[in-house]
């Protein structure tokens, strides 16, 4: 009896504890179980607030406290616009109200506890929205999120935001989470263009690309009507290199398989491309371009090419200097950043930044970013006769969760940007910049160099005749241009027809540009244009290119004669901006009459702070004549036209040496028969170019390498930068962002 009472008691004794085992494991399940409920919430939650928020499209530039405010709760700007809900009817003015919406219409919405869910969702006049709760998973009634979404003011930055509190609940257990949501106004692109983008030798783009060139079939039409053109960083530099590019080029147009130029070793098809190339030289289990160039100069196998050491450099030529030094320079500095701390500091040198060495640390990419094209790409290769690799050639590194390449992306995501959204914002650039109007005749001026002279030579003093485009060995217009030489400027205003040059100046805030509105006349451009002839001997003149060709424009009320006296087509070479380019909204596009180029090192800057500038043997200089800008201007020249922030043009050739850091907006659409191309005009001819391109790649503006007079390929990064300002009146969406360190439990801010 005695054992068997021994062994009732430990039966017992294992029955409770297993009991309270089993209690505890199913409290810490449901615990469990809750927190990811209310995880699920706000991941939900996210994805409400961006596709809800992308029905918005406002014009302001900058979204601050007040517009934040006036898009959650209203009213909304008289000039903002609702698009239409995807998928259930909606008539909401106000993204709280489009959440509300949402939440009605959600089919896993239920109440499972009537007495405190009937009547949800709910909405108040501040903006705050109760959701009814959804399930987690279809049926089971016991696992569900319920959404709370207000607006609140952080103190700690002062930043007004959406909170975002989400209540899990698995039976009897609760948890609760938090998260704060940013709304932001980004285009989320280094180029946005409607024309033809050309991608030359030595660029190197960080960030998305996005063309709406070749919708219209007749853009497709012809030898050169390609959405993209992309040539390889690595052409010209040895013919074992160009030969090895050209065999990764063709290759990966035959089997690559998601368009990122690259050819994947264990892919089962690409795989099937690599023989006969040259390998998996860095081991990062992809065949590309910069394989091909580790091969050429990696001497002794390392896997590194020391370019700027003290010794040992594999890519130094016969006269002990880089073959390219630029190339190596763009490579080396490529993806600042690189532990992404938002610092670019020794830490990054560690990790390859800035180091002298090319190597796999540098991660070459011609993109570092996605390729987002509106055309078919069937529509493009049909045209082309050919892989659209073959044409847009290099390696496209995008985001592990990104496709290289997209095609057949709509209106909403890829928008039209035109000059008429911007004709009203140039009234502050010109109110500002005729504070100085550029005189023919300066004397006085500080000189940029304190070692030269300020100079200016007018057009009196027969300065040469200069092709436009420069340098190009086919131009299509003659300018004598005034000079302006080593001269420091503040804001100052050009008057129409200085059609100047400006040799290594420095602008200190706002440069105005004035042209003629009207000059939709179809010969504007054509109207006194020159051309050049060789009479032997060495003499050259300039004649007529079209004898008789007048214009006319409705605001002048004559006939003209020529029209260089009414436009600005304008160089500027090797100087600096510390602030913003702008100028009028002509009606038409006339690009051999108002024209900007800009050559040789130039440097743009719009903010005091940007670690850069202080990169500048002049950058302490540079940074403290900013510091001396009032906020007001400092907001004017980031929000608006410039090549540190968002830079708007119809269409923009850069070369030489450029470091753009922003968004490029082009404008322009070429339209058979209208403006510019209306003698039989061809819309392939009007792109934005980036970057060397010659006549061995098809362009008859560049110069080859052996050319007398060649001065180099260039070197341009283009970075896009997520924090730029926008300029006023560009009709965008708004983007609805977390901001991850505001997550907490228990839902308290």
């Amino acid at each position: 009896m005695m054992f068997l009472v021994i062994f009732a008691s430990l039966a017992a004794a294992m029955a409770v504890v297993a009991q309270g085992n089993l209690r505890t494991a199913d409290s810490a399940l449901k615990v469990s179980r809750a927190q990811s409920a209310a995880e699920s919430g706000l991941v939900f939650a996210a994805r409400r607030l961006q596709k809800e928020g992308a029905r918005f499209v406002i014009r302001e530039g900058f979204v601050d406290n007040d517009l934040v405010a006036d898009i959650w709760k209203g009213p909304l700007p008289l000039d903002a616009e609702v698009e239409p809900a995807d998928g259930y009817e909606s008539d909401a003015t106000t993204l709280a109200q489009a959440i509300y919406d949402a939440n009605l219409a959600d089919v896993s919405a239920f109440s499972p506890v009537p007495a405190e869910h009937d009547g949800l969702p709910e909405i108040d006049a501040n903006g705050l929205v109760i959701t009814k709760p959804l399930r987690v998973d279809p049926g089971v009634d016991r696992l569900w999120f319920q959404l709370t979404f207000e607006l609140i003011q952080d103190p700690i930055d002062d930043r007004v935001r959406v909170r975002v509190t989400s209540l899990g609940v698995d039976g009897e257990i609760r948890r609760t989470l938090s998260l704060d949501f940013d709304i932001l106004k980004r285009i989320e692109y280094a180029v946005i263009s409607p024309n033809r983008i050309m991608i030359g030798k030595n660029v190197m783009i960080e960030g998305p690309l996005g063309s709406r060139y070749g919708i219209n079939p007749a853009e497709l039409a012809g030898d050169n009507g390609h959405p993209l053109v992309m040539r390889s960083d690595f052409r010209y530099i040895t013919p074992t290199l160009t030969a090895k590019v050209d065999t990764i080029a063709a290759r990966a147009g035959e089997f690559d398989s998601d368009g990122d130029g690259r050819l994947r070793i264990n892919h089962p098809i690409e795989k099937n491309g690599i023989s006969g190339t040259v390998g998996d030289v860095n081991r990062d289990e992809y065949v590309d371009e910069f394989d091909a160039f580790l091969s050429e100069f990696d001497t002794n196998g390392d896997g590194r090419v020391p370019w700027n050491l003290s010794g040992g450099n594999e890519f130094d030529g016969a006269d002990g200097n880089p073959i390219d030094e630029q190339l190596a320079n763009l490579m080396d500095r490529a993806l600042a950043d690189r532990n992404g701390d938002g610092l670019i500091d020794a830490f990054d040198v560690q990790l390859g930044y800035a180091d002298g060495v090319i190597d796999s640390r540098d991660y070459y990419a011609k993109i570092n970013g996605q390729l987002v094209f509106a055309v078919e790409e069937e529509a493009w290769e049909s045209a082309a006769q050919e892989n659209w690799r073959n044409i847009a050639q290099g390696s496209v590194r995008a985001a592990k969760d990104e496709a290289p390449a997209r095609f057949e992306v709509g209106t909403d995501e890829l928008r039209a940007i035109e000059t008429s959204q911007f004709a009203s914002q140039a009234t502050a650039f010109r109110q500002i910049a005729q504070s100085l109007i550029l005189p023919t005749t300066p004397t006085g001026y500080t000189a940029v160099d304190p070692t030269k002279p300020a100079s200016f030579t007018p057009v009196s003093a027969n300065p040469p005749y200069e092709a436009v485009p420069f340098n190009s060995p086919a131009p299509y217009e003659y300018y004598r241009r005034p000079i302006y030489d080593n001269i420091v400027f503040g804001d100052v205003f050009i008057p129409k027809g200085t059609n100047a040059l400006f040799r290594n100046c420095r602008f200190e805030g706002i440069v105005y540009i004035e042209t003629t509105l009207d000059c939709d006349d179809p010969n504007w451009n054509y109207t006194g244009a020159l051309r050049e002839v060789d009479q032997g001997g060495g003499v050259v003149t300039y004649v007529p290119r079209f004898p008789g060709i007048v214009s006319q424009s409705d605001g002048l009320g004559s006939t003209i004669a020529n029209t260089q006296s009414l436009s600005n087509s304008i160089r500027f070479d090797g100087c600096t901006f510390l602030g913003s380019i702008a100028g009028d909204t002509p009606r038409e596009f006339t690009h051999w009459r108002n024209k900007v180029q800009i050559t040789g090192p130039t440097r743009f800057f719009s903010d005091p702070d940007d670690p850069q500038i202080l990169e500048q043997p002049d950058g302490a200089d540079l940074r403290d004549i900013m510091l001396g800008y009032s906020a007001q201007k400092l907001d004017l020249i980031q929000r608006r036209v410039n090549l540190k922030g968002t830079c708007v043009a119809g269409i923009m050739d850069i070369r030489g040496t450029a470091d753009v850091f922003g968004t490029l907006l082009m404008t322009y659409r070429p339209i058979p028969g209208v403006g510019a191309l209306y003698y039989n005009g061809q819309p392939a001819l009007f792109n934005t170019t980036l970057g060397y391109f010659g006549p061995l790649d098809g362009d008859g503006e560049g110069q080859t390498p052996d050319e007398a007079g060649f001065e180099g390929y260039g070197e341009i990064r283009l970075r896009y930068d997520p924090n730029a300002k926008l300029p006023d009146g560009i009709p965008w969406p708004v983007t609805v962002e977390p901001k991850t360190n505001s997550y907490r439990e228990g839902g308290l801010g």
